[in-house]
């Protein structure tokens, strides 16, 4: 009975059991998610949200319900509950977090805001910048400078990114001295832009920025300064960067180098005199600008009151010197050669300080008729004329060397130009035809020379007074030259051209001569005396009209040297034994000698080169 029981009350559990199985559950709220703190005033433009962690079969989403949206605007994983989301600065943004499962759906919202965009400038300038400043803006996607006032330019210093220069977070700016201006800086991230602005009073052009300009700066190769640091002197050879020099407009800075005394920029690609000189290097002392493409100087080129030495040479063209030219009072050294001069004013001879002019390969109608006012002058080296010189000439007291070229008619020497007693060398060149009676006044004379004339006619008969004349080269169309030739007792070189039938018998008393050339002159005889030379080297008498030579030729102990080529010769001296130990070159070639002649003077010069024929002959 026991058992049955038992068995009873189990069925009942049993029972009991099943029922409550069946009976449905009620429906449970889906329980809500958290999207995570709000998260306000960020300093960085991202931040990590923090929503709660997804479970098995949920899926979460964000999204924006309001704040600015642009591209900078983004989830990194919508569906990630733990996303960064980035924002914009200064923005405030109600975002939504979405957590779905099955059909049931429950949501959040976070607060997240950042602070402002905010940008700086900051500056850094050389101790020495006036009138430029280097700035550096905060840059986030992008930036842009600009300039409020005038100011000269700026220049981007590239990070290997090509942008136009106002883009350069970091620039250098180029103001005018003296002109205030405002510096701005605006930066972006995404549409959202911040500024910062910098105001900079330039003062006056530094002579150092006018060296960095350049780029020679610190480089002392190319520039001097004084124990005070001015800049004194400015040397650039044959250097591109000279050029700057030439436009004032681009490159203002070069005014600071006031206290210049020396500019030496020859060889350089300067089109125009620089603007720069004649306005602010006023006490300039030195100038060259040589092998440049100068044309022109300019109307104020007298402002360089201190310059002493000016030289322009080999430029294009000159042309007309300004009047101006004559306030360079001071101006002792003028090179002028090759340089397209055609025309000097009358002020050239307010000039009065000038020694040395040279003025060689230009061509100019006529030298100014006051130019005798220039007492001072010494060298004279002077241009193509087309007009004799004016007789104010003579009255350059000082002159110890002078060469100029007349290429017009009738070309004439002053009749007082032997006033000029301080004259030592003479090089004429024009068709002279006479010499003046005083010119044998230029008692200090040492080195004359007349060429490309029809032959001089008429020259004074003491022409002998010239007893220091070393060196003298003349056109000739006379039959012979004054005895007092002979007189010349220190002249060591004589060369002549044109015509002459005979040499003086006072030929001799050129005792000091060691040169002799007269080819094609058709010289008809030799004097005796010549055997008197005894310091005489050397004789070229070639295309002449000789038909003897004088005995006394074998007198001549220093000669080394003898052309006789192509003259009318038929018979040699015996005393050419004589001249076996120092004749090194004989010519006789194109005479009308018998072959008995030559093999006479080969017995007697058995150690001289004998030229016996020359194609022509």
């Amino acid at each position: 009975m026991k058992s049955f029981g038992l068995l009873i009350l189990l069925a009942v559990a049993l029972w009991s059991c099943q029922e409550v199985e069946e009976t449905p559950r009620p429906d449970l709220p889906f329980p809500p998610t958290q999207g995570g703190e709000d998260i306000l005033n960020s300093s960085n433009f991202w931040v990590k949200l923090d929503a709660d962690s997804l479970q098995p079969k949920e899926q979460g989403k964000w999204s924006i319900l309001s704040g600015l949206v642009d591209d900078k605007v983004y989830f990194s994983d919508q569906s990630d509950p733990k996303a960064i989301f980035n924002g914009l600065p200064g923005e405030e943004y109600h975002l939504l977090w979405e957590l779905l499962k099955d059909d049931k759906k429950t949501e959040d919202t976070v607060n997240v805001s950042f602070v402002p965009l905010k940008t700086q400038i900051t500056e850094s300038r050389a101790d020495f910048y006036r009138t430029r400043i280097e700035v550096s803006g905060v840059e986030y996607d992008r930036g842009k400078w600009s300039i409020i006032g005038d100011y000269h330019h700026i220049q981007g210093f590239s990070t290997g990114t090509y942008k136009p220069q106002d883009e350069y977070p970091d620039i250098r700016v180029y103001a005018l001295e003296k002109t205030p201006i405002q510096i701005v800086w605006t930066t972006w991230y995404g549409s959202v832009s911040a500024s910062d602005t910098l105001d900079f009073i330039p003062g006056e052009y530094h002579q150092k920025e006018a060296l960095q300009e350049l780029g020679i700066l610190n480089n002392h190769y190319y520039y001097k300064e004084n124990e005070n640091g001015d800049v004194i002197e400015i040397a650039m050879l044959g250097d591109r960067r000279a050029s700057k020099f030439a436009n004032l407009e681009l490159f203002p800075e070069l005014q600071a180098l006031k206290h210049l005394k020396r500019l030496i920029l020859p060889g350089n690609p300067i089109n125009k005199f620089p603007e720069v000189i004649t306005k602010s290097y006023q006490q300039l002392t030195y100038l060259l600008l040589s092998h440049n493409r100068i044309q022109n100087l300019p109307e104020d080129i007298g402002n360089l009151q201190e310059l002493d030495t000016l030289i322009i040479s080999t430029v294009p063209d000159l042309g007309r010197i300004p009047e101006s030219f004559g306030n360079l009072k001071k101006l002792k050294f003028l090179d002028l050669v090759n340089s397209g001069v055609t025309h000097l004013p009358e002020s050239f001879g307010e000039l009065t300080s000038l020694d040395y002019v040279d003025l060689d390969l230009n061509t100019i109608e006529k030298l100014p008729e006051n130019i005798g006012n220039l007492k001072n002058l010494r060298t004279f080296r002077g241009p193509y004329l087309s007009k004799s010189i004016p007789n104010s000439f003579s009255e350059l007291s000082a002159l110890e060397f002078c060469y100029f070229r007349v290429n017009g008619p009738n070309v004439i020497l002053p009749e007082d130009f032997g006033k000029l007693t301080q004259l030592h060398t003479l090089w004429l060149t024009g068709d002279y035809q006479r010499l003046p009676e005083s010119f044998s006044n230029l008692i200090n004379l040492k080195d004359f020379t007349v060429k490309n004339t029809s032959g001089l006619r008429e020259i004074p008969q003491n022409f002998g007074d010239l007893r220091q004349l070393e060196r003298l080269s003349l056109t000739l169309k006379l039959t012979t030259l004054p005895e007092s030739l002979g007189n010349l007792s220190s002249l060591k070189s004589l060369t002549l051209s044109g015509e002459i039938d005979y040499l003086p018998q006072s030929f001799g008393g050129l005792r000091n001569l060691e040169a002799f050339r007269a080819n094609d002159c058709k010289i008809k005889e030799l004097p005796e005396s010549i055997g008197q030379l005894s310091k005489l080297k050397s004789i070229r008498l070639v295309y002449n009209h000789l038909t003897e030579i004088p005995a006394s030729i074998g007198d001549l102990s220093s000669l080394t040297m003898l052309a006789l080529g192509r003259n009318r010769i038929t018979k040699f001296p015996d005393t050419f034994y004589k001249l076996a130990d120092t004749l090194k070159h004989l010519e006789i070639n194109g005479n009308n000698y018998p072959p008995s002649e030559e093999e006479k003077i080969k017995a007697m010069l058995p150690y001289t080169q004998i030229i016996t024929y020359l194609e022509g002959d």
